[in-house]
């Protein structure tokens, strides 16, 4: 079975030092909430105060059940996201991640008058 999620995947800095600060705000503008997509390779943002990130991603799953498909989701998310902080020189930690399953979404149509 597979089975397509968005994952965001929310972290926070860590030990950041002053070059990286001053790299992370010179490439802001790419890395804001207007460059927010959910992509295959991972979509890297964070907002000028330089406190949390976030990762967007957009996975496809294949698993023998919905369940465990959840969990490759999130887990695939979270390795994705160490590893692009790592590929950046960065550290830091993840809090949280979420995940929503684009086959179960339903689509409101709107009424015709």
């Amino acid at each position: 079975m597979s089975r397509t999620y968005r994952v965001t995947v929310r972290g926070r800095f860590e030990n950041l030092r002053d070059s990286q600060r001053q790299r992370l705000r010179a490439e802001q503008d790419a890395h804001g909430m207007f460059a927010s997509r959910f992509t295959p390779e991972g979509t890297f943002l964070y907002a000028p105060e330089l406190v949390g990130y976030q990762f967007r991603y957009l996975l496809e799953v294949h698993e023998d059940t919905p369940d465990d498909a959840d969990l490759a989701a999130q887990l695939e998310a979270g390795e994705l996201a160490e590893a692009g902080l790592r590929q950046r020189g960065l550290e830091g930690r993840i809090v949280d991640v979420s995940f929503t399953c684009v086959d179960d979404m339903k689509i409101r149509r709107g009424r015709r008058r």
